[in-house]
């Protein structure tokens, strides 16, 4: 087959699946694709997942060590701060289904963080019954003093990535992540058999 079809061709199929993306979009991915021969189906996956789950394993010990510099009562709670941040006033179970926790945990950090002071509540308007919480100002200068350190461990990590191919990592994951953050809150609770399940069925639609 001609070079310049097969071109076409890759780029056709890769525009179909990614609409919204340009031509650099493509030049990254199809140079990544070409530099070696990949593993099929099952076996890239685990690859994949694998990789991922050892780069976030990786980034979790530095960012331990990090928020341990900080004034936060226990690293985990940098989660629940940056969350509130990115969220705004929210009631706490939205807080704790954004960060894909269990309730009773989530509850406890939030208890927490009341405690010392990093996060305020409310009465919701909209619902007497309901309480809002958010960021304190104690909260908030807090956080910004962990983002400093986060950024820290994040530059140990994909400091080697320029920013072309941090940028095409984002476009390749964000859809898969955006689909995930929906299921997972919804799935949590249910049988794995379920969840495989519906899954799957939520890509044939």
């Amino acid at each position: 087959m001609n070079k310049a079809v097969q071109l076409l061709i890759a780029w056709d199929a890769f525009e179909q699946k990614h609409p919204n993306s340009n031509l650099d979009d493509f030049c990254r991915f199809y140079l990544s694709q070409n530099k070696q021969s990949h593993p099929a189906g099952v076996q890239s996956r685990g690859l994949l997942l694998k990789t991922l789950g050892r780069i976030t394993s990786a980034f979790s010990l530095y960012h331990k060590a990090a928020m341990n510099k900080t004034n936060l009562p226990s690293p985990d709670l940098f989660y629940f701060l940056n969350g509130l941040a990115f969220l705004g006033e929210v009631r706490k179970t939205e807080l704790i289904n954004y960060l894909l926790m269990e309730y009773t945990t989530g509850m406890e950090a939030i208890t927490r963080l009341q405690k010392e002071h990093l996060i305020q509540e409310r009465a919701d308007e909209r619902d007497g019954r309901a309480k809002l919480i958010s960021l304190s100002e104690k909260g908030k200068k807090t956080l910004a003093d962990c983002y400093e350190y986060a950024s820290k461990a994040s530059e140990m990590v994909l400091g080697d990535l320029d920013e072309d191919s941090i940028q095409l990592c984002i476009h390749l994951l964000k859809g898969i992540e955006e689909k995930h953050s929906k299921l997972a809150v919804e799935l949590k609770n249910k049988d794995f058999d379920d969840m495989y399940t519906q899954v799957c069925q939520a890509d044939k639609e």
